[in-house]
């Protein structure tokens, strides 16, 4: 029987859940999506199962929903598909000893997630990156989190112009404010937040450089393969990757191994780096779920397979071969900029074998560029 697997999304137009899903697929699984109606996970073709539903009601019936995934479906983990998703089932870990939940239902989240504290310290961008500042090994830039005016105009004033506001709750860019002088950093402080309920944040040292990431595939704790690439083009000023060129760095992704295991992640997780003039890196940001470069084997590793073969007990499989340095995500590269270079030079994975999830892509994409 292939081993099974749900993956929750609550974000619509992210690429990560139906990219991953497909080489999953490839690698013997059988998914369920959870993911809100028209999202591009909904629209996969690489589902053995669904549950579609608007986020506030997945939301509001997530015990449900995971004991259908446990169950029912009969699924090995549950693999957060974006930030919120990770945020909803932290929540549900912390609360689990008050729920009536089942032991079938227990132990399959007991494989998905982190225990309770490190979920809820891993929710929280601005504790979590605080709590990274003393590593001897990539150790994050000084920050401090949540503070108000007169506690920030201090810290920019021990540490200098240019300080970055980071709100939690935010992906791809959004949510950072770069603040050249006391008027920017007081206008960031005082930025109305969409999101009420989650508007703490981290002031930041900003430290120049080259932007790395590193996407790791692990079982409960156990890293076994990864990468590091560098955001050589993004979709935005500090947004989303859309040309990462491959660059192995031993110290990154040594690092990111070492919070795979230290924080008990399972599946798939994100970290980004900024490496400084001197060479040095500075660790700047976890993300504990599907990454849009998670189903990439063109700079030597195939995390799906690698992590695939681990469930079901079988060695590791050969590591597929380097076939290209860089590698255009799509749509963010051509959405940035249709006469790209790298769109005909470098690895372009656009999803012709998930037509319902590149119709969507391309449209959306134009409807965007048209405002």
């Amino acid at each position: 029987m292939a081993e099974r697997l749900g993956i929750l999304c609550t974000a619509t137009n992210w690429a990560a859940p139906p990219r991953t899903a497909a080489a999953l697929t490839k690698c013997g699984a059988d998914v369920c999506v959870v993911a809100p109606p028209g999202s591009y996970a909904a629209l996969t073709r690489f589902k053995a199962a669904d549950i579609i539903m608007p986020v506030d009601d997945l939301f509001r019936a997530m015990p449900s929903v995971l004991r259908a995934l446990a169950e029912d479906f009969g699924a090995h983990a549950v693999l957060p598909g974006d930030d919120l998703a990770f945020a909803a089932l932290a929540k549900f870990v912390t609360r689990m000893d008050q729920l009536e939940t089942s032991e079938t239902t227990r132990t399959m989240m007991v494989r998905s997630m982190p225990n309770a504290p490190t979920a809820r310290l891993l929710a929280s961008d601005s504790d979590f990156i605080v709590a990274q500042q003393h590593r001897q090994l990539c150790p994050a830039p000084p920050c401090v989190a949540n503070p108000g005016l007169a506690d920030a105009e201090a810290f920019a004033a021990a540490h200098g112009y240019p300080v970055v506001v980071k709100r939690d709750g935010f992906a791809s860019g959004h949510g950072v404010s770069i603040c050249r002088d006391r008027e920017a950093l007081a206008g960031a402080l005082a930025q109305p937040q969409p999101h009420p309920r989650n508007a703490t944040f981290v002031l930041q040292k900003f430290v120049p450089g080259t932007v790395y990431g590193a996407t790791v595939s692990g079982v409960s704790g156990r890293p076994l393969a990864g990468f590091s690439f560098v955001k050589h083009r993004c979709s935005t000023e500090n947004g989303a990757t859309s040309v990462a060129l491959h660059d192995h760095r031993d110290d990154i992704v040594r690092h990111a191994f070492q919070l795979f295991e230290e924080y008990g992640l399972n599946g798939f997780s994100g970290f980004d780096y900024i490496v400084d003039p001197e060479g040095k890196a500075h660790f700047i940001e976890i993300n504990p779920r599907l990454m849009p470069t998670g189903h990439l084997t063109c700079f030597g590793v195939d995390l799906s397979a690698v992590f695939m073969a681990a469930l079901s007990g079988q060695p590791p499989p050969p590591p597929p071969p380097r076939t290209h340095e860089y590698a255009a995500l799509f749509p963010n590269e051509w959405a940035r900029d249709t006469d790209s270079p790298y769109l005909r030079t470098a690895l372009h994975d656009v999803p012709w074998h998930d037509p319902q999830v590149l119709a969507a892509m391309i449209d959306r994409s134009l409807a965007a560029q048209s405002r």
